[in-house]
């Protein structure tokens, strides 16, 4: 048994957690009929090969049980025939995991006409979306490919983040990030907050929709004509929609609009980290102004400015440090007034999840008998719409978790037109003037 400490992210999304359920999802568009015995059979070998099962929190630490003679109470459930894929993970992400012998793993499959779904919601503090791949991928294996499974547990990093707190304990990394830190608290300063309504109503749904064949090509070419990368482009266009569809509020000095988008530690960390399983992730943000707005051009430039900027001076490692402000700031606040205080010190319209997974095992077996790979983030207490864009070989789609006390569902197809509309602007070259 390896027993890890529950690091600043974790922490922050249990506090999440109690607040409404903090649950994402990850699913395989499968080719074929599905088994559903195979399935339970793949999904009980790998996570038993994985060792995985309930999980068991000890203090700051937190380990996993095996299951195994129980596996058969928690297995892989049927979806009823006909049940939208849409309205199954809108149900789930606001289904809590409070039954402390469960998993916080819940696998299903959904049958379609030719294809099946076959899915995964889970417990998002014990895992990010680099540590459910590994999930999904050895399930996946022994059903496709069971010579390519792998047969040792997962490893569980005893560090935690205290990596990231090492690298900025120098004076001159303390120095750059308090000065940092003080010009990200004054752009968010001229962030407008989204109007609360209905009360604390934090349920969600969730949408996916998915683009033609080779169409993200196009929008990648017009990336690299303007100098920008794709996700530049993905915030630039959800910015646009944030801007018409998510209720913020005008006041004086607050007239833009903040987007925050999550980030994968690993690449900037030591092989602990690089190769565990656990959540290890952090976040950067940008300020879109009125002016930039209104010009789809200089918004996009001003956006890939910003998140180029935020790299290089380690904003992504430093939002540890924001990270345990939230969760010091929980232990004395309620539910109600610990909402607010994201309005108040992080107004974000939105977020984003970018993820492409040509560069993933998916690759391998895209595109049959692995039709598509779906990510779905949780909005959680900060934000109203939460956008998860996913590039697999040629094919694209967007999945978007919002908040409809927020952003009414009457607005869902129109927001998701909108986005489209704009990502499509950004796949012609750049005009000269």
């Amino acid at each position: 048994m390896i027993k890890a400490p529950i690091n600043v992210f974790q922490r922050l999304a249990r506090q999440w957690d109690a607040m409404h359920p903090y649950n994402a999802a990850q699913v395989l568009k499968i080719e074929g009929v599905p088994s559903p015995s195979a399935l339970q059979e793949a999904w009980h070998d790998a996570l038993n090969d994985l060792g995985l099962g309930r999980v068991h929190v000890n203090g700051r630490g937190f380990y996993f049980e095996c299951l195994n003679g129980e596996m058969s109470l928690y297995g892989v459930r049927v979806v009823p025939a006909g049940t939208s894929l849409e309205d199954y993970i809108s149900e789930q992400l606001n289904r809590r995991f409070d039954n402390p012998a469960e998993p916080p793993f819940r696998p299903f499959v959904l049958r379609g006409d030719g294809y099946y779904y076959a899915g995964v919601i889970y417990h998002h503090w014990v895992a990010d979306s680099v540590s459910i791949r590994t999930v999904l991928r050895e399930w996946f294996v022994r059903l496709f490919d069971p010579k390519n499974s792998i047969h040792r547990p997962v490893q569980l990093a005893d560090g935690g983040y205290r990596r990231f707190f090492s690298i900025l304990r120098s004076g001159t990394a303390m120095g750059q990030g308090l000065l940092t830190a003080t010009r990200w608290a004054s752009s968010m300063r001229r962030a407008r907050r989204v109007e609360e309504r209905n009360g604390m109503d934090l349920s969600v749904r969730f949408a996916i929709r998915s683009l033609p064949q080779n169409w993200i090509d196009n929008v990648l070419a017009g990336a690299r004509a303007r100098g920008v990368t794709l996700n530049d482009v993905f915030m630039a266009g959800l910015a646009q929609v944030c801007d018409r569809y998510v209720p913020l509020k005008h006041r004086p000095r607050r007239h833009s609009v903040a987007l925050g988008s999550i980030v994968d530690l690993r690449p900037y960390s030591g092989q602990e980290i690089a190769e565990a399983f656990g959540l290890f992730l952090g976040f950067t943000n940008v300020v879109c102004r009125p002016g930039d707005l209104r010009d789809p051009e200089q918004l996009v430039k001003m956006v890939a400015r910003q998140n180029h900027q935020q790299k290089r001076v380690g904003i992504p490692q430093a939002s540890a440090l924001r990270m345990l402000a939230g969760v010091a700031a929980g232990k004395f606040i309620n539910s109600d007034r610990m909402l607010h205080f994201y309005q108040k010190h992080l107004p974000l319209a939105g977020g984003i999840s970018n993820v492409n997974m040509n560069r993933s095992w998916a690759t391998a077996y895209h595109p049959r008998p692995l039709l598509d790979y779906i990510r779905v983030s949780p909005t959680g207490p900060m934000m109203p719409l939460v956008f998860a864009t996913t590039t697999l070989g040629h094919s694209f789609h967007f999945g978007f978790t919002y908040r409809p006390s927020i952003v009414p569902v009457e607005n869902m197809q129109a927001m998701a037109d909108m986005y489209i509309d704009a990502l499509n602007a950004y796949a012609s070259p750049p005009v000269l003037s």
